[in-house]
């Protein structure tokens, strides 16, 4: 799984520096939830890291965009992504284009 360069954080998320260690690493964190772009689907998923760590998704695919401190906070940070696309005019039918960094699935 890999990081997108300009992460969207929660702002309920205090240490991120340590967020990223623990991500980069595998290693699950309580509480924290991942919002990331699954090209095989071509969606946004949100999920614990304690599934994404342990292997619920393939560690290939996919690309981390957002953290946050909770399960509602994660679904906050989700509608935050789609008003920012919105904002900035992107195509909303293709979440590819909605981060920088995620386009056709891969990481640039």
């Amino acid at each position: 799984m890999q990081l997108a360069e300009n992460l969207f954080v929660s702002e309920n998320v205090t240490d991120l520096e340590t967020v990223v260690y623990a991500l980069k690493r595998n290693i699950p964190m309580p509480r924290l939830y991942c919002i990331f772009y699954n090209p095989d689907k071509n969606r946004y998923e949100t999920t614990s890291s304690w599934e994404l760590c342990r292997g619920r998704f393939s560690q290939n695919t996919g690309v981390i965009v957002g953290v946050a401190n909770g399960r509602r906070q994660a679904y906050d940070l989700v509608v935050f992504m789609v008003e920012e696309a919105l904002r900035e005019g992107k195509d909303i039918a293709n979440p590819s284009s909605w981060v920088e960094g995620v386009h056709n699935g891969f990481h640039v």
